[in-house]
This record gives C-alpha cells, sequence and structure tokens, in this order.
C-alpha cells in the first residue's frame, strides 16, 4: 500500500544544510556499525535497515531534529526508513505528563511512532540534573536494545558543546572533560557483537540556525521554564556567558570549536599511550592487578594515565587528582612491607608483592555454611559468593561415598589452622601456607575452609589435605570457583 505521506517541497538552504548535517552525521555513524544501508536504496523504503531512535523530549532542539528526521524518511534517504522517537518522563516537573501529550501529538502528525520511558530519578551522591541524565541515558539505551536500533541520535548543538566545555573548565576538569561531547560514540553493547552509537547530528550547528529553522516551520515545541533559572550553573553561562562572549568577539563560536576539536584530539593521543603502557604494565600480572616495576619505569605523568586508564577499564570511577597521586605516590615510593589501602569506588586498591590489586571488599568474613553433597557437580554457596565444583578423577582425590556421608561446612579462619597441602612435606599453619601460596592477605578472609566431621579437608586457593584423599574407588575433586568466574562462564 502506498505510503500516505506527502513529499515534501524543495528544501531552502538553510532547511538543506541542515539535513545534510543530519544526514551526514548518521551515514557515517551506520557505517561505522557496518550497517548503511546502500546508496541504491535512496530510491526505495529500507524495510530491513535498523530503526533509529530520536530522543525526544517535545524542546526547541529535540523538536527540530524529528522534523529534519522526518524530512529524510519522506526523501527515502537510506538509514531513515523506520525512525522511532523516544520520551524519558522524568515526574519531575509538574507539566511532565502534559509534556507528553504535546510529544503524542507532534510525532503523531510527522507519522513517528513514540515510545514513553517513565523513569525514576535518585540523586544519590550527585545532583538531580545528573541524575537525571544518567536515568534518560539508561532508558533510551534499553528503548534502543528493545527495538533493536542501531543508533540514538540527541538534538545536543555547538552552543551546548561550548556550554559543556565551559561547564567542564571551571570545575577543574581534564582534557577527557573538555571534550566529552563528541558527535559519535558508542553507546553500548547490543548483544551478539553489535553496538549501538550514540550520536549528535546537530553538534557543529549553532543554536541560531535551529531557531531560525523552528520559526520558518512554525513548530511548535515546550518551553521549560527551569531553563531560565540562574541559580543552574549551565543556564547562567547560556543567558550570560555566551551573549558576552559573542559581543566580546563575533565568531567566537567557530574559533571555540576549533580548541575543542584539537583538545579533542589531544586526548585521544594521550588515550592511546595510555592503553600501550598499561598493556606493558599488565604483562606478566594475573587478572585485576599491575606491575607496580613497569610502572615505575615510565615518567611521572604517564604513571598517572596508565592509572586512569586500568581503573577506567575497570568500570570505575576517576578519582580526583589529589587522591590519585596519592595512590601513585604510596604505591610507588613505600616501603616494601608497608600496607596499602585506598577505597576508589567500591573497590579497594591494595598492593601485594610487587603488585597493584583491585579487591572487592566483604563486610566481614562470611557465616559458616553447611551444605550436603549428594553427587551434584556444583553446588553453589551465595554467601560465599562461589560454589563447590566437584568433578571424578582416576588420580588421588576424596572418597566419593566418604564425602557423601557427612554434611560439609564452609567456614572463615580463625587463627591457628594447620593443613597438609603436600604429601612430602610436615603439615603448617594455613597462615605460613598462604603466605607461600602468594596469596594477598586481605583476600584470605573470602576463601572458605571446608570440614567434614570435626576435620579440616580442603582449602579455597590452596587444595585438599592429602591425608584426605584415597587412590582407589570411586574419587573425586573439590574446587572453589569464585563469582567472578561463575559470571564469566
Amino acid at each position: 500500500m502506498a505510503s500516505s505521506r506527502k513529499r515534501r517541497p524543495t528544501a531552502d538552504p538553510l532547511e538543506r544544510s541542515l539535513l545534510t548535517a543530519v544526514q551526514s552525521a548518521v551515514s557515517q555513524a551506520l557505517l561505522g556499525q557496518g550497517c548503511a544501508p546502500p546508496a541504491r536504496a535512496r530510491r526505495t523504503p529500507a524495510r530491513s535497515e535498523s530503526p533509529l531512535v530520536i530522543a525526544f523530549s517535545g524542546g526547541p532542539d529535540s523538536t527540530a531534529l524529528l522534523s529534519l528526521v522526518g524530512a529524510l524518511r519522506d526523501a527515502r534517504a537510506p538509514g531513515f526508513g523506520r525512525p522511532r522517537a523516544v520520551h524519558v518522563h522524568h515526574g519531575l516537573h509538574r507539566d511532565a505528563d502534559a509534556w507528553v501529550s504535546h510529544c503524542e501529538q507532534q510525532c503523531a502528525a510527522l507519522e513517528i511512532g513514540l515510545d514513553v520511558r517513565r523513569v525514576r530519578v535518585e540523586g544519590k551522591g550527585q545532583g538531580v540534573e545528573a541524575a537525571a541524565r544518567e536515568a534518560r541515558y539508561r532508558a533510551l539505551a534499553g528503548a534502543a536494545r528493545t527495538l533493536g536500533a542501531a543508533a540514538v541520535l540527541t538534538a545536543h548543538h555547538l552552543d551546548d558543546r561550548l556550554e559543556t566545555f565551559l561547564l567542564q573548565w571551571i570545575r577543574g576538569a581534564g582534557l577527557e572533560g573538555l571534550s566529552a561531547m563528541v558527535q559519535q560514540r558508542a553507546f553500548e553493547e547490543a548483544g551478539e557483537g553489535n553496538r549501538i552509537a550514540l550520536v549528535r547530528p546537530l553538534l557543529h550547528v549553532p543554536r541560531d540556525r535551529i531557531e531560525r529553522y523552528l520559526h520558518q516551520k512554525a513548530l511548535t515545541y515546550i518551553e521549560d521554564s527551569t531553563n531560565s533559572d540562574l541559580r543552574f550553573d549551565r543556564n547562567a553561562i547560556r543567558l550570560r556567558v555566551m551573549p558576552e562572549l559573542g559581543r566580546l568577539r563575533s565568531g567566537f563560536r567557530s574559533a571555540a570549536e576549533r580548541s575543542i576539536e584539537l583538545i579533542a584530539e589531544g586526548a585521544e593521543v594521550l588515550r592511546w599511550l595510555a592503553r600501550e603502557d598499561l598493556q606493558t604494565c599488565l604483562e606478566g600480572a594475573p587478572a585485576s592487578m599491575l606491575r607496580i616495576d613497569r610502572l615505575v619505569s615510565l615518567p611521572e605523568v604517564r604513571r598517572t594515565l596508565v592509572l586512569r586508564q586500568w581503573l577506567a577499564q575497570a568500570g570505575l570511577p576517576t578519582p580526583p587528582r589529589a587522591r590519585l597521586r596519592e595512590a601513585l605516590q604510596q604505591a610507588v615510593h613505600a616501603s616494601a612491607d608497608a600496607r596499602l589501602l585506598i577505597r576508589i569506588g567500591d573497590r579497594e586498591l591494595r598492593r601485594h608483592r610487587g603488585l597493584l590489586c583491585l579487591h572487592a571488599p566483604k563486610n566481614g568474613a562470611p557465616a559458616p555454611h553447611s551444605v550436603q553433597w549428594r553427587g551434584e557437580a556444583e553446588l553453589a554457596v551465595p554467601g560465599w559468593g562461589g560454589a563447590l565444583v566437584f568433578t571424578r578423577t582416576n588420580e588421588e582425590g576424596f572418597d566419593w561415598r566418604w564425602l557423601c556421608a557427612e554434611p560439609l561446612e564452609l567456614r572463615p579462619r580463625t587463627g591457628g589452622e594447620r593443613f597438609k597441602p603436600h604429601p612430602t612435606r610436615p603439615s603448617k599453619r594455613l597462615k605460613q601456607i598462604f603466605q607461600d601460596a602468594r596469596i594477598p592477605e586481605f583476600e584470605r578472609p573470602g576463601l572458605p575452609l571446608v570440614w567434614r566431621d570435626g576435620r579440616l579437608i580442603y582449602v579455597a586457593g590452596v587444595g585438599p589435605d592429602v591425608r584426605m584423599l584415597v587412590a582407589d574407588g570411586d574419587r573425586v575433586r573439590i574446587d572453589w570457583v569464585g563469582a567472578a568466574r561463575l559470571l564469566h562462564d
């Protein structure tokens, strides 16, 4: 059935330039995702292409973007055959429900489907504005996953970019913060190796050109009264600082954008260098650990870059510069037997035998826990954050029937336990065995000791007590698998 949408008249120069900006940015993003439609699809609707998600608040900028996307869809531009608007309802403004109605009307007029996502904003440890932004991006990512979208489009423009730069500058941000708003970046994994792109197709377009477009098209949009509240730093920069800069130097926007692009290039070079240095420091080190001797061999400024990159790869927030320098000072210059403990996010930065370690602390040792093994391949023990794994073996192992006959109890270490992990060596105190096995002291409280009928038969991270093993009959080996390994498997 033919589409009821009428072909739009030829665009004027302003509209044509905005359409070109949006089409170019989206085409580059889809090409990078490996899902750009072929050029020959220009004259036919693209039925198999992925949807485009447009973040639609109903405000002036997103209204202009949605209109431009609709025009490109009507012109059958490649990649624009399946647009979908997503409105995030934060529930923070008294007119939030009215905004939903407005967005529904606008999308209906453009014949673009609308999804409304309601979120709960919790400003724990951060401002409401930052919490709302995080909730909004989570909602957009969820919508994109549900719809199978290749990209999410937001309506940030050049003035937004300059305002963000000034905000980050007065907060003392580094190169990463000063260049944070880029036209395209990976949003998140979408499953099966696919990625969702976050695209800002209007990022190089100044606000006044968008306002002119809205006026020419007589588009209606939401006026958020909070945008004029000068108590918010961004509003003060937009309403006071930016106009004054314009009076001071006309054309400052394009000059400032060049500076931001140069900063972004410098930040990318430093990221590349940090990744190379980090790889060198990780070689030969266990998982979640970094070699201090390799770190020390680097110039001081590059050590900081490596530590930032390491924490970022672990999904941790970058600590303040002073705290980062303190961590490096303690790691590099403290005596070998000094203890290092610096909290970063939900982890602890520790040092052990020439290694820096990221450790997930627990609130005290887990409580004792009894299990009855009846031949299962695995017994999960959530309280200890792992599982006991049982494997049949032809080598020495625990007698199958003997192991089933009594409950097994997982207990924390209390001190003074003796253990015999080697057949040709005498038993030792468990503390000495842990030291010989190079198990960090801060990891020992989370390793369960397995007891049977009052006897210690197995220690996680070490192995069985050889006095409990047999060489005949049905035999089984015990292994302890932590939570990280279970999730990976």
